[in-house]
């Protein structure tokens, strides 16, 4: 048991519960890290994805290219936003599982894009990893790898 104080008085906390609550404060950090992401992408933002990305990130796009780097992988959003104007991207965690004492965790989840190809546009959703690093800035973005389940092209 832990104890706490409450309002003056104290009272006893099984650990259990108190690492369930800390576990719970850094999953909600990371969902919100992930909203703010999709977020910053729907706007267009190099700057604050930019933001979510260790100097060291490392990305396996949906078509197996990789991206080294955080300059890399925002040189890489840059281009695509300026190559299509109608590009989306979102990502949904389903899960994530945290390492506490290392600072580190991972996020499980599924995510959806839509681009427009040479013959049309596509229509993506697929399964995603991502790596996530605490770090004086707050929970960033290690690595992601992104797979492809369904593509839909031209409204089929």
């Amino acid at each position: 048991m832990n104890r706490l104080r409450s309002q003056g008085s104290v009272i006893n906390v099984p650990r259990g519960r108190i690492i369930a609550a800390m576990m719970n404060e850094i999953c909600q950090a990371i969902r919100a890290a992930r909203a703010a992401i999709n977020e910053a992408i729907a706007r267009r933002d190099l700057d604050a994805i930019a933001a979510f990305l260790l100097p060291t990130y490392h990305v396996v796009t949906a078509r197996s290219m990789q991206r080294n780097g955080k300059e890399d992988s925002i040189r890489s959003w840059a281009d695509m936003f300026k190559r299509d104007g109608s590009a989306t991207h979102g990502a949904v965690p389903d899960e994530i599982h945290v390492n506490e004492e290392w600072g580190m965790a991972e996020e499980h989840g599924r995510w959806t894009g839509t681009l427009m190809a040479n013959d049309g546009p596509l229509e993506i959703a697929g399964v995603y990893a991502a790596k996530w690093q605490l770090d004086a800035k707050g929970w960033l973005l290690q690595a992601e790898i992104f797979t492809p389940i369904t593509i839909t092209r031209g409204g089929s």
